[in-house]
C-alpha cells in the first residue's frame, strides 16, 4: 500500500520497520459526543488497518484520546462535576460510537495514563539542555531544530508570525510548550522537579508514542488541521527524544468535514453526532457515504447525498442474499486485483467503491463482492 506522506508530499509505501506496522492516530478530546468529522477519521484508519491485516501484515493501531484539556475542565465546571467524571463519561460514549460503527481494529490510549512518562521525558529534555524553564513553564528549544517547519511547509519567518503558546520569557517565538505550570484550569499534576502543572498537548501525545512505540513507528494519522502546530511540534519532540530525524515514516492527514460551508466542530456548535446518524442510518450507509470521497479531500456534508446510499446498501445486500452460499475467493481474481490496486494507491475508496457497486449490480461475481465488502468493513 502506498499512502500520501504530508512530510514528503509523495505517496510512499507503508512498510513496517520490523514486521509489525505501527500506527498512531490522533483521536478526539473527550468533553462532548463524537461527530461525523471524527467518524471520517476513525473509519478511514480502520479501513487502512483492515486492509493491511487482510494482506497478512501484522498491524498495531493506537487511537490516542485526549483527556487532559481546558475544555474538559470548563465543562466540568459548568456541570459542577470533575474533569475525570467528564472525560470518563465521554470516553464511554466514544466507545459506544466506535462499536456502533463496526470499528474493531483500534486500541485506545488515554493521555492521562501517560503523565508519569511525560514527566520523565521532560526531565530528560531538561537534563540534555534541550528544554528550559521560563516563568513556571517548560519549553522545548527549537533553535537547533533545522527541519522544524518542514511538515507544515513553514519557514522560520512563517513560524514566528504564526507562533503559539505566546508568553513572556520564551527564548524563541516558536519554542514548544512542554509543561504548563502557569494556567490553572482544574487538572493538576505534581513533580518535585517540575512543580505543579500539566504536560501540554503535544507532550501528551509524545508520551504515548514513546511508551508504546519507543517513539519510532510507521504512520501517524489525524485531521489536516493538526499539521500545525500539533504534528509539527510532535515531530520535533520525537526527533529530539529518539535522536532520529525520521521517527515517523509517514505523516498522513484526513480532510475536514464541513456543513453549510463551515468546519464541523464542537466549538462551533454545528456537529452531527455519530449516534444521531446511527439512529437513522446503519453503519454500512455511513461507511459508504464517507468512502465515496477521497480521504484527503474536504468533505461537505449533504443530507440528500447521504440518503442516496440507502439504495446502494440495498443493492449490495440484495446481491449477497441472492447467492448466499458463495465464499470469498482464495485466489485473486481480475476484479479483486483491480479493487486492491485502488486501495493500494493512496486508499482510493471512490474508485474501489464504484467497482464494488457495479459488480454487485451485475450480480455475477458475488465472491468478489464479499471480499470487497469485508475490506470496507460492511456487515450484511
Amino acid at each position: 500500500m502506498r499512502i500520501f506522506n504530508t512530510l514528503s508530499g509523495l505517496k510512499e509505501k507503508a512498510t513496517p520497520r520490523d514486521g509489525n506496522l505501527r500506527m498512531l492516530i490522533c483521536g478526539p478530546t473527550v468533553y462532548d459526543f463524537s461527530h461525523l468529522g471524527h467518524a471520517r477519521i476513525l473509519l478511514f484508519y480502520d479501513l487502512v488497518a483492515k486492509y493491511l491485516m487482510s494482506s497478512g501484515k501484522r498491524t498495531t493501531a493506537i487511537l490516542n484520546i485526549t483527556d487532559i484539556d481546558p475544555k474538559i475542565s470548563l465543562r466540568a465546571k459548568e456541570e459542577r462535576s470533575s474533569a475525570a467524571d467528564i472525560s470518563n463519561r465521554f470516553i464511554k460514549e466514544l466507545m459506544i460510537d466506535i462499536q456502533s460503527l463496526g470499528i474493531n481494529t483500534l486500541c485506545i490510549a488515554r493521555t492521562s495514563d501517560y503523565v508519569e512518562t511525560a514527566k520523565k521525558l521532560i526531565l530528560e529534555l531538561l537534563s540534555k539542555k534541550r528544554a528550559y524553564f521560563s516563568n513556571g513553564n517548560i519549553y522545548l528549544d527549537t533553535s537547533s531544530l533545522v527541519s522544524y517547519g518542514k511538515l507544515s511547509q513553514m519557514s522560520r519567518e512563517d513560524l514566528v508570525n504564526s507562533r503559539v503558546d505566546i508568553a513572556p520569557g520564551k527564548k524563541n517565538p516558536s519554542d514548544i510548550l512542554l509543561w504548563n505550570g502557569i494556567d490553572d484550569f482544574g487538572q493538576k499534576y505534581y513533580d518535585k522537579s517540575l512543580g505543579v502543572g500539566v504536560p501540554w498537548w503535544h507532550m501528551q501525545d509524545s508520551s504515548v508514542a514513546m511508551l508504546i512505540f519507543n517513539g519510532l513507528y510507521d504512520i501517524h494519522g489525524g485531521a489536516t488541521e493538526l499539521v500545525y502546530p500539533h504534528h509539527e511540534s510532535l515531530l520535533a519532540q520525537l526527533q529530539v527524544l529518539t535522536s532520529n530525524q525520521r521517527p515517523v515514516k509517514i505523516w498522513n492527514h484526513v480532510g475536514l468535514v464541513s456543513i453549510n460551508g463551515k468546519k464541523m466542530s464542537k466549538s462551533f456548535g454545528n456537529i452531527i453526532r455519530i449516534r444521531d446518524l446511527i439512529r437513522k442510518y446503519n453503519s454500512n450507509i455511513i461507511r459508504l457515504y464517507l468512502f465515496s470521497k477521497h480521504y484527503r479531500q474536504p468533505f461537505m456534508f449533504s443530507q440528500s447525498e447521504l440518503d442516496k446510499f440507502y439504495s446502494t446498501d440495498e443493492t449490495i445486500a440484495s446481491a449477497l442474499w441472492k447467492d448466499i452460499g458463495t465464499k470469498i475467493p482464495h485466489r485473486r481474481t481480475r476484479l479483486t486485483k483491480e479493487f486492491t490496486s485502488y486501495i493500494e494507491n493512496d486508499v482510493n475508496t471512490p474508485a474501489a467503491l464504484e467497482l464494488m457497486i457495479e459488480t454487485a449490480r451485475e450480480g455475477e461475481s458475488i465472491a468478489d463482492v464479499r471480499y470487497m465488502v469485508r475490506i470496507f468493513g460492511l456487515v450484511y
